[in-house]
């Protein structure tokens, strides 16, 4: 009998490694253990903030008919509940192994996603962001549309290219950021090497490590930046003199909250960084190095700002 399908806590003591022996061979046993051991692997590889792993898989199991809902067209390589697994986990944790021949990912307000590509490389994707990319001929053709913002680990292999509406980033095995929005592209590399082509500025610039550019209404921007810095995948949005108001949009992607802006310069530039944690200390941690005061309007939902002198 294959008990883990009918025991609701088997998965989650398998994961604690509390079975018993017998159990424990029984299981080795039966034809889906790898398939079980390799989304176990998958969601342990890739850094993530803190969760119940228990908890996870006890989800994963109650999902297991769920896949039937998905758009996305699937090849069925492996039996349908495993594919539900691995679905329920990019649900759950975000962490998914690609057998459809195209995969679409979308975030929201306050929301991250973590995604393994078909050639392990790792990508994390921000709060209000797209990624969209062919699995058919992966390794061949590494390429993939972005909107938003992400940050990737990618395997050696053949060109890898991320493709925005601002321009194109290019690696071919390395670590770095990218950010792309209505007349915003900013890219940051974090190990390696990658070139960045800019559809506005019609030019190709090499970053190294701890290099990075931004392009804000056509203009280049360059600087160096602390590798071991902070960041957004550890809870932590930072920022070099970068506008207000892109600062504003992290903020709102952050926690889903609008802002009025008519009496502020939105071109005036910050540096720091805010926690994504609390909201009230993180426009207090932006705002008041501005001199920005702010009122919550109820009516209209917004946050009103105001310079102060």
């Amino acid at each position: 009998m294959d008990k883990y399908k009918h025991d609701d806590t088997f998965l989650a003591r398998w994961i604690s490694g509390d079975l018993t022996p017998e159990e424990f061979e029984s299981f080795k046993k039966n034809k889906d253990f790898n398939i079980y051991t390799k989304i176990n692997k998958v969601s342990q590889e890739f850094t993530l903030p803190a969760l119940n792993k228990e908890l996870l898989f006890s989800k994963v199991h109650n999902r297991q008919n769920s896949n039937k809902k998905r758009k996305t067209k699937v090849v069925k390589l492996v039996p349908n509940w495993a594919y539900a697994a691995a679905a329920s986990i990019i649900i759950t944790l975000g962490v998914f192994y690609f057998n459809s021949l195209e995969s679409n990912f979308q975030t929201g307000f306050s929301e991250q996603m973590a995604v393994v590509l078909p050639d392990n490389s790792k990508i994390q994707l921000n709060a209000n962001s797209d990624l969209n990319f062919r699995n058919r001929n992966w390794k061949d053709n590494r390429e993939l549309n972005l909107s938003g913002e992400a940050f990737f680990e990618v395997e050696k292999g053949n060109s890898f290219k991320v493709i925005t509406n601002q321009g194109v980033v290019e690696v071919l095995g390395t670590e770095f950021n990218v950010l792309s929005r209505d007349n915003y592209f900013e890219v940051r590399c974090k190990e390696g090497k990658v070139r960045v082509t800019s559809n506005s500025i019609k030019t190709k610039v090499i970053l190294l490590k701890g290099n990075a550019l931004r392009i804000v209404n056509g203009d280049l921007e360059k600087w160096n930046f602390n590798i071991n810095e902070t960041n957004w995948i550890l809870g932590e949005s930072s920022f070099y003199n970068t506008p207000l108001s892109q600062v504003l949009i992290a903020l709102k992607n952050q926690f889903k909250v609008d802002f009025d802006t008519s009496n502020i310069d939105l071109d005036s530039r910050f540096t720091g960084g805010f926690s994504h944690k609390d909201m009230k200390l993180a426009l207090k941690t932006v705002l008041q190095p501005m001199d920005i005061l702010y009122t919550y309007n109820s009516k209209t939902n917004k946050i009103i700002l105001v310079n102060s002198k």
